[in-house]
């Protein structure tokens, strides 16, 4: 029988990945920058679980979930209605960004086919969560959300874009950088935890 979803050291797991992404994203939305950073803790928990596909997708599931509801109680409303958004990361993360695990934890490192995947996952997970998130932005909020996508929203619409293509530009754009950003600090967060954590939270024997 497989390890429990839900031990107690995922469940520890999940709380601080939440928290990263909390902390991290709180500030790039503050300060307005035209990224958005809050997904490291979801990428790096679903890193840290794999090679169990299914857990790894329900845990960075719950991970980002709860600091969307946390982020958006307390610092950006309008965040929990991409909970679509919340989905595909997941779905990328658990199960195409860790499969480059051992990739990332190469000794050494090889850093054209560490930069190479990182770039694949990232990309990847940039287009689908621009796609996903461009019919919320556009229809729900008129294009502007009160982060600094807002502002790459703005220049396509100057641009004599429609609404709906100005923001699909602008998360085609955005997205894209930024996931591939957060792929990047979360493979390297996953390259530095001891080989003893992760043989915790996977329930396996460690490795390096």
């Amino acid at each position: 029988m497989g390890v429990c979803m839900f031990t107690t050291q995922r469940l520890i797991l999940i709380a601080l990945c939440a928290a990263l992404n909390f902390s991290i994203g709180s500030i790039v939305y503050l300060i307005k920058l035209p990224v958005y950073f809050d997904s490291v803790g979801t990428i790096l928990c679903a890193l840290l679980i794999f090679p169990d596909r299914k857990a790894a997708f329900v845990c960075c599931l719950t991970c980002a979930l709860t600091s969307t509801v946390f982020t958006g109680l307390l610092v950006n409303p309008f965040l929990p209605w991409f909970v679509g958004t919340d989905l595909v990361i997941c779905l990328c993360a658990a199960f195409l960004t860790a499969n480059f695990g051992n990739t990332f934890r190469a000794r050494p490192m090889q850093p054209v086919k560490f930069g190479s995947r990182v770039l694949i996952a990232g990309i990847v997970t940039g287009v689908t969560a621009a796609i996903v998130s461009a019919p919320v932005v556009a229809y729900l909020f008129g294009g502007v959300t009160g982060s600094g996508s807002a502002f790459v929203v703005a220049f396509f619409l100057k641009t004599g874009q429609q609404l709906m293509n100005a923001v699909l530009l602008s998360g085609l754009t955005a997205d894209p950088v930024d996931k591939t950003l957060q792929v990047l600090v979360s493979a390297l967060l996953f390259r530095a935890t001891p080989a003893d954590f992760i043989a915790m939270v996977r329930g396996t024997p460690a490795r390096v």
